[in-house]
């Protein structure tokens, strides 16, 4: 279900360890020099997104917040594109010496990636 006010409600989120082990489990890989997307199809008619941003790769709060705002933003714009997917993007190490500018670059880039491999 696709929500028209494209908000990132609670079902469009994943939430419980057993969703994350789930698509940990059997997953296909799309990655690049910033981030790491796992995904897996689901018995939805709409995506869902988890996040783990590493502590060790992003050392202050503000940087992973920054991140997740970002990766969120993509998913909630591109979500009716995306299709019957749990996703869960994981921050490489290189991230943290990148610019906020090259960030937000890779995150484009994994999200083009990855609808070029699902569809």
């Amino acid at each position: 279900m696709i929500h028209k006010s494209c908000q990132f409600q609670r079902e469009l989120r994943l939430l419980t360890a057993k969703d994350f082990s789930r698509v940990f489990d059997k997953a296909f890989k799309v990655h690049n020099k910033a981030f790491t997307l796992l995904a897996r199809k689901n018995d939805y008619n709409h995506p869902r997104l988890g996040l783990v941003i590493a502590k060790k790769n992003l050392r202050f709060a503000f940087q992973r917040n920054y991140v997740k705002r970002l990766l969120r933003e993509e998913f909630r714009l591109k979500q009716s594109e995306l299709n019957a997917y749990d996703i869960v993007i994981l921050t490489r190490r290189d991230i943290a010496q990148l610019s906020k500018k090259d960030i937000i670059s890779f995150r484009n880039n994994l999200f083009e990636r990855f609808k070029k491999r699902c569809n």
